[in-house]
């Protein structure tokens, strides 16, 4: 867009030039009012999600933890489940090796 040169407009017009450009200035104003909202509000979306992910993160954290804890149980469990077996047949066969 060409603007004209204030000093060859004539007297009556100055007023329409300088309110035409007050118009320009106030829609770029304004343009720039909505793209700073718009920004403000994809910042609040990314904190949302970023809030969610550290949420999500803790809980997958705790969930590893709790089945690490379980794993080391059912280990000691199975040993000592192998261990009374291991009694209850030594039992069983010292019981008809006498008895018998």
């Amino acid at each position: 867009m060409h603007l004209r040169d204030p000093s060859r407009v004539r007297p009556g017009e100055c007023g329409d030039v300088m309110e035409d450009r007050l118009s320009r200035v106030e829609k770029k104003i304004d343009s720039l009012q909505e793209a700073i909202i718009s920004l403000a509000r994809v910042e609040e979306r990314l904190v949302t999600v970023f809030n969610r992910q550290s949420k999500i993160e803790a809980q997958v954290d705790s969930m590893d933890e709790k089945m690490d804890s379980m794993a080391k149980s059912l280990a000691t469990s199975m040993a000592t489940e192998r261990i009374v077996w291991m009694v209850i047949a030594a039992g069983i066969a010292a019981f008809f090796r006498f008895a018998g």
